[in-house]
C-alpha cells in the first residue's frame, strides 16, 4: 500500500447480508422507519402534551424552534466527527446506537415526566412549573439526538451503496419513511390501556413512549448486525483541518451555488414555512376541531379519564389516513411522473401486467416532475386555507389526509432534482446513468436496462466491469468507495461531485432556517388570539385541573396559522413554475 498524505486509505468493504437486492435495501433502511416512528410521536403528540401540561400555545411554538437549531447544529457535528471516525465498528453504526439510547432516556422522562418530578415536589403549581420545564429539556434530547441518529442511518445508506444503486436505496429509504409514518400513526390511534392495561404505563402517552422507543432500538440493532462498513484507517490531508473548514467552505458555497440547485433551495424555503405548522399542529388542530366545534363527539369526552389520549387517537386517525394516501403516492408517483429517477425505476419492471398497461395508457397524460411538484404545492396551500372553516372532526380528517399526495411530492422532488443537477455537474453535461469513469479514467459501458428477458430480477444494472464511484459524505467531504485498503489518490473527479455532499446539507440548511420563520409567526399568532393556557387539552376530564371550561366556537389560532403557512406555500409554487422553465 502506497501512502499519500492527500489520500485516505481503508480497510474492508462494506457490505448489506441477505439474499436478493429487496431484502438487502429492506434490511439497509428499516431503521429509517424506526426514526419516523420517533419523529411522528414528537410531531403528532408533543404538542397537545405540553399543553395538557399547563403551557401556553405561544409560549409551545418556542419550545419548538429546538427543532431548527438541532438540525443546524447536531447534523453537520455528527456528519464531521463521523466523517473522521477510526472506529473498528465502522463511521455510522456506533453513532446510531448512542443516538438511540439517548433517545430512549428524553422518551422515558418526557413519558414520566409528572411521576418524576412529584416524587421530589409536593406543592402543585411548584410542580407543574417543573414538570413543564423537565418536558421541555425532555424535547431538546430527544430532538438532538433522534437527529443525530437520522443523520448517520441516512450517511449508512450512502456509505453501504455503489453508484448504480444509490437511487434504488433512496427508493427505499422513502418507502421506510412512510411505513414508519403509517405504523407509528396508526398504533396511535389504539387504545394501549385496554391492549396492555398498564404494564407500560397508566396513560397512552406513556405506552407510545416506551412503544417507540423499543420500535427504534429493535431496527437500528436489526441495520447495524446486517451491514458490514469500511473502517477508515487514515485521513485525508484536508480531514484533518477541523469542523471550522469545512462550515466555512459550506458557507461559500450557500453564496455561489449553481442556478438551479439555488432555485430548489429557495423553493424549499418557502414550501418548509407552510410544511413546519402542519406537522406540528396537525394533531392538535384535529383535538380542537372536536372540542370546539364538533358537539356530537365532544360529548363523548364527557366521562373520559384520559382525554388527552382520547384526542390522541382521534387526531392519530386523520393522520393514518394521511399517512396511508401519502404511502400509496410514494409507490405509484414514479410510474405517473416523468423524472430521470422515475425513468430509471420503469426499466427496472416486467413490461407486462394491468398495471404496466395502464401506465403506458396514460403516457400522453403523464406530467413532468416539476408541473407535478407545482400541483402539490397548490393542494396543500387550498389544504390549510380549508382548516378555517372546518367545523367537525371528518372535515378534519379530510383536510389533513388531502395532504399525502404533495407531501410523497415534497420528500421526493428536492432530493430528485439536486441528485439530477449533481450528475450533470459532475459529467460535464454528460448523463452518468449510461457510463463510469474509474480513479484512471477508463470509460465502463453498461451493458444493457431492459431486464424484461431476464438477468436479475431485482433491478441491478449491470456494467463492465462493476466498480462503484465516489460517494458524498454527511459533512460534505468526498468519500470515494475503492477496494479494501486502495489508495485514493487518483480518485479527483472535479466538478458537482466534489460538492455533492455540501449540496445536500445545504438542501438541509434550507428546510431548517423556514422552521424559525413559522415559530415566530407560530408565536405571534397564538399570543394575539390564545395567550392563555388550553384547558381542552387537560387531563381529569373535560376542563381538567385547571378549573377552566374549553373554549366553544371562535377563531382557532393553530388554523390561522396554517392558512399563513398556505400563503408561503403558494410562493413556492410560483417559483417551482420558474425553476421548469429555466
Amino acid at each position: 500500500m502506497r501512502e499519500n498524505s492527500m489520500s485516505a486509505t481503508w480497510s474492508g468493504t462494506p457490505s448489506i447480508w441477505g439474499p436478493t437486492l429487496s431484502v438487502r435495501m429492506a434490511l439497509l433502511t428499516i431503521s429509517l422507519a424506526g426514526v419516523q416512528i420517533v419523529w411522528g410521536f414528537e410531531m403528532a403528540y408533543c404538542s397537545p402534551y405540553l399543553l395538557s401540561l399547563g403551557l401556553s400555545k405561544s409560549m409551545m411554538s418556542l419550545v419548538w424552534v429546538v427543532g431548527p437549531l438541532s438540525g443546524l447544529i447536531t447534523q453537520p457535528i455528527v456528519g464531521a466527527i463521523a466523517d473522521r471516525s477510526r472506529l473498528k465498528w465502522g463511521r455510522r453504526r456506533p453513532f446510531m446506537i448512542l443516538g438511540t439510547l439517548l433517545v430512549g432516556a428524553g422518551l422515558l422522562v418526557l413519558g414520566w415526566v409528572a411521576d418524576i418530578v412529584g416524587m421530589f415536589v409536593s406543592q402543585p403549581e411548584s410542580a407543574r412549573v417543573l414538570s413543564i420545564i423537565s418536558a421541555i429539556l425532555a424535547i431538546y434530547v430527544l430532538d438532538f439526538s433522534i437527529n443525530a441518529v437520522q443523520a448517520s442511518c441516512r450517511a449508512l445508506v450512502v456509505d453501504s451503496l455503489p453508484a448504480s444503486q444509490q437511487q434504488i436505496g433512496s427508493a427505499w429509504a422513502s418507502r421506510m419513511i412512510a411505513i414508519g409514518n403509517l405504523a407509528g400513526y396508526f398504533v396511535g390511534t389504539l387504545d394501549m390501556k385496554t391492549m396492555f392495561g398498564t404494564t407500560f404505563g397508566d396513560t397512552q402517552i406513556k405506552q407510545l413512549c416506551v412503544l417507540s422507543f423499543a420500535t427504534l432500538l429493535t431496527t437500528v440493532l436489526v441495520t447495524s448486525i446486517s451491514v458490514t462498513e469500511r473502517v477508515l484507517v487514515t485521513r485525508r490531508a484536508e480531514d484533518n483541518k477541523g469542523l471550522w473548514a469545512v462550515l466555512r467552505k459550506i458557507f461559500d458555497t450557500i453564496f455561489h451555488l449553481p442556478k438551479r440547485i439555488g432555485a430548489i433551495c429557495r423553493i424549499c424555503f418557502f414550501a418548509w414555512i407552510g410544511w413546519f405548522p402542519f406537522m406540528l399542529y396537525s394533531t392538535t388542530f384535529v383535538g380542537e376541531v372536536l372540542q370546539r366545534y364538533d358537539t356530537s363527539a365532544r360529548s363523548r369526552l364527557q366521562t373520559s379519564t384520559d382525554i388527552l389520549g382520547d384526542i390522541a387517537r382521534v387526531g392519530a386517525m386523520a393522520l393514518v389516513v394521511y399517512s396511508s394516501i401519502s404511502l400509496l403516492a410514494s409507490f405509484t408517483l414514479p410510474w405517473l411522473i416523468h423524472s430521470p429517477e422515475s425513468e430509471a425505476l420503469r426499466k427496472t419492471r416486467s413490461k407486462s401486467g394491468i398495471w404496466y398497461g395502464i401506465c403506458e395508457f396514460l403516457e400522453i397524460y403523464r406530467p413532468d416532475l416539476a408541473t407535478a411538484w407545482a400541483v402539490g404545492h397548490v393542494t396543500f396551500a387550498t389544504a390549510m386555507f380549508l382548516t378555517l372553516f372546518v367545523r367537525s372532526v371528518g372535515g378534519a380528517t379530510f383536510v389533513v389526509g388531502a395532504c399525502g399526495i404533495p407531501w410523497a411530492l415534497m420528500t421526493w422532488a428536492p432530493f430528485a432534482f439536486v441528485g439530477e443537477e449533481i450528475n450533470r455537474l459532475s459529467s460535464n453535461g454528460e448523463t452518468p446513468h449510461h457510463r463510469r469513469r474509474n480513479a484512471g479514467g477508463s470509460v465502463y459501458e453498461r451493458l444493457s436496462t431492459d431486464t424484461s428477458g431476464g438477468g436479475d430480477s431485482d433491478g441491478e444494472e449491470s456494467y463492465v466491469p462493476m466498480i462503484e464511484l465516489s460517494r458524498p459524505s454527511l459533512s460534505g467531504t468526498e468519500r470515494p468507495s475503492v477496494p479494501a485498503m486502495m489508495d485514493m489518490e487518483g480518485d479527483k473527479d472535479e466538478g458537482g461531485n466534489e460538492l455533492s455532499g455540501i449540496y445536500l446539507g445545504i438542501l438541509n440548511v434550507f428546510a431548517c432556517l423556514p422552521q424559525f420563520v413559522a415559530t415566530f409567526i407560530s408565536f405571534v399568532v397564538f399570543s394575539i388570539l390564545e395567550p392563555g393556557r388550553s384547558p381542552e387539552f387537560a387531563d381529569g376530564g373535560v376542563g381538567g385541573e385547571m378549573g377552566e371550561e374549553p373554549k366553544v366556537g371562535g377563531v382557532n389560532a393553530i388554523a390561522m396559522v396554517m392558512a399563513l403557512g398556505g400563503l408561503s406555500v403558494l410562493v413556492a409554487a410560483r417559483d417551482t413554475v420558474k425553476f421548469k422553465n429555466m
